[in-house]
């Protein structure tokens, strides 16, 4: 679908479940709210439920406090069964976690906007733009195709998305349209350096501290190319830190020259393993996750394993490896 139909789509409904992917990152949640905003502004019944609550760091993005979470938010089975479900920034069903059995079960139909790479095995509608930096800037232009005035908060919720996954404009999806729609959100009230300021001067000391923790696991391979850093739920511990306060951690070995490939191996407090995998454009990370049933696009993918951290490891570096040695 393109942006006017699926403009045109979401415009055509009245009752919507609004969700991303669990550990809803700044993209996902500031897409959501936007779009939940435009939508509550159309006179829609709008509800945003994700598996999990999001950070405080992220809590200056809901600032209507409209993004719930399976722990606060329950529509009712009713409303489900006739509602749509715009899943935004992932289009892997199964990275939603409960949402897939509790929410995506139960829809009348489902609506993806994302701009990963497709992996679709299921009948949904969806608008895919691989080519945008970000979810958030397309749900910029659906926004504008529907005829709906950003406020300030809107244009906040975008900005922090688009500025969250181009790197601060750096990435190499940064395009043109992600400029336009920066500039206009800016013309609205976004103030750069409040989002900067928030996204990365704002974490709790807990945050510091799991960094060192980490930090101190780096270990490199491949003549210095590959760096892989792990966590376990013992360190959470120890630093009072929450799972999610690892986000951006997997970002640090890339700034080293030589280093072309990150892995991150994370374990939550419950003791579930994820992998995150990040690339400076060589290899594509999304091949390499979709051989443990995970996505993403190239530059950045990631998968669950049961698998041990060292077993895990093992496989991923020879994978790593390979990709490496065929360039």
């Amino acid at each position: 679908m393109t942006i006017d139909e699926t403009a045109q789509f979401l415009s055509s409904r009245s009752n919507f479940i609004l969700s991303s992917h669990e550990e809803p990152d700044a993209d996902g949640l500031g897409s959501e709210y936007s779009l939940a905003s435009a939508l509550l502004s159309m006179k829609k019944n709008v509800f945003i439920v994700n598996a999990e609550p999001y950070t405080q760091n992220y809590s200056f993005l809901d600032k209507r406090k409209i993004i719930g979470s399976l722990e606060d938010s329950n529509p009712g089975d009713d409303f489900l069964a006739e509602a749509t479900l715009v899943l935004l920034d992932t289009n892997d069903l199964l990275f939603t976690g409960e949402i897939a059995d509790k929410i995506i079960s139960k829809v009348k139909e489902v609506l993806i906007i994302d701009h990963h790479e497709s992996k679709i095995t299921t009948q949904a509608y969806l608008c895919s733009i691989p080519e945008a930096s970000s979810t958030s800037e397309i749900v910029f232009f659906i926004i504008k195709a529907m005829g709906c005035a950003i406020s300030e908060d809107m244009a906040y919720a975008l900005f922090t998305g688009i500025v969250y996954d181009t790197g601060s404009f750096a990435y190499a999806k940064t395009s043109q349209n992600t400029f336009e729609a920066a500039l206009e959100l800016v013309k609205k009230g976004v103030n750069p350096a409040i989002v900067h300021s928030a996204l990365y001067e704002s974490s709790a000391i807990s945050v510091l501290l799991l960094r060192k923790e980490v930090m101190s696991s780096l270990e490199l391979y491949a003549d210095n190319r590959i760096a892989v850093q792990t966590m376990n739920k013992a360190i959470l511990k120890k630093t009072k830190a929450s799972y999610q306060e690892s986000e951006g951690l997997i970002n640090i070995p890339l700034q080293a020259e030589t280093v072309e490939v990150s892995v991150f191996l994370k374990e939550n407090e419950e003791g579930v393993l994820r992998c995150s995998l990040r690339s400076k454009g060589r290899v594509n990370v999304a091949q390499i996750a979709q051989n443990f049933r995970g996505g993403g696009h190239k530059t950045a993918a990631g998968f669950k394993s049961s698998l041990s951290i060292e077993l895990l490891k093992e496989k991923v570096l020879k994978l790593v490896l390979t990709a490496l040695e065929n360039q």
